[in-house]
């Protein structure tokens, strides 16, 4: 639960509920906590999603982490961020959530000035194609440490079971840094039709590349330099064109592996030794 900049107060909180905060879904959503509303703990990004088409406000290191892994996956059509701990029947009446923080002995927090309930948030609601909805909250492990962070924490697992939606912990411990990290390296191939605006020579440069890929053991840097001189194309386009098929999920990549550009298209396996793409994948 991130505390807001502003002096936080009953006018504050249904000013945020007339504007929408925590409340619709996919491109409509508009999440309760941006990133301007509190003062920075760190790293903090607004991001555009490829699953959502929308604007994400995300307040940590390792929620941009979780946000990159959960927007490549193609099971799921729906990612909220930062969402509202309110009783969807009556979201402009934080009472009940109090009472239910209150019934399990926790000391529901409050702003120290104006004794207003604060909403208490979870960090991301995704939902699947199947419909189905599971709740995170990203936390550093040390965190843990704190009685504090404790007892929230099992509030909100409550509050998740009252809502009959599943809930879960993600620490840095469950992250996989680099699947997150090969993932933002693809998109940023995101904009290619501006920058390698023939569609059609794009289509033939990728189909080239996809041959290289599964028919030699050249490095990815190699593919991209050989595709370039054979369409004759400007330097780095070549790499665009390669990160674009990765984005399509027209190759199949060992994304939860350390990437390298430059050596034959070797990958460290968990133990420290080296197997091929094409091992990893038999």
């Amino acid at each position: 639960m991130s505390k807001p900049r502003s002096k936080w107060n009953g006018e504050l909180f249904h000013k945020w509920i007339r504007e929408g905060r925590g409340q619709g879904v996919l491109k409509e959503y508009i999440p309760f906590i941006q990133i301007h509303d509190i003062p920075s703990l760190g790293i903090c990004s607004r991001i555009i999603s490829f699953t959502v088409g929308r604007l994400h406000h995300l307040l940590s290191r390792n929620e941009l982490a979780v946000f990159y892994i959960l927007d490549f996956d193609e099971d799921i059509i729906d990612i909220r961020e930062q969402i509202p701990l309110l009783d969807p029947d009556d979201i402009h009446d934080l009472t009940r959530i109090v009472k239910m923080a209150e019934e399990i002995g926790i000391k529901y927090p409050r702003d120290p000035k104006s004794k207003y309930p604060y909403v208490m948030t979870t960090d991301f609601l995704v939902t699947r194609k199947d419909g189905i909805q599971k709740a995170f909250s990203i936390k550093e492990s040390k965190a843990f440490e704190h009685k504090r962070t404790r007892e929230l924490q099992e509030f909100e697992r409550r509050y998740w079971k009252w809502r009959g939606i599943p809930w879960q912990i993600v620490t840095e411990l469950e992250i996989n840094y680099d699947r997150a990290r090969n993932i933002q390296w693809i998109y940023s191939a995101l904009d290619i039709d501006s920058i390698f605006p023939d569609a059609d020579l794009r289509k033939e440069v990728m189909e080239y590349e996809v041959r290289l890929y599964e028919n030699t053991e050249y490095s990815i840097l190699k593919i991209a330099k050989e595709a370039e001189q054979r369409f004759n194309l400007a330097g780095g386009f070549g790499l665009t064109a390669f990160q674009r098929l990765l984005f399509e999920k027209k190759l199949r990549f060992p994304l939860d592996e350390p990437l390298d550009l430059m050596s034959p298209r070797l990958y460290k396996n968990n133990k420290g030794g080296m197997v091929s793409c094409l091992e990893i994948f038999q």
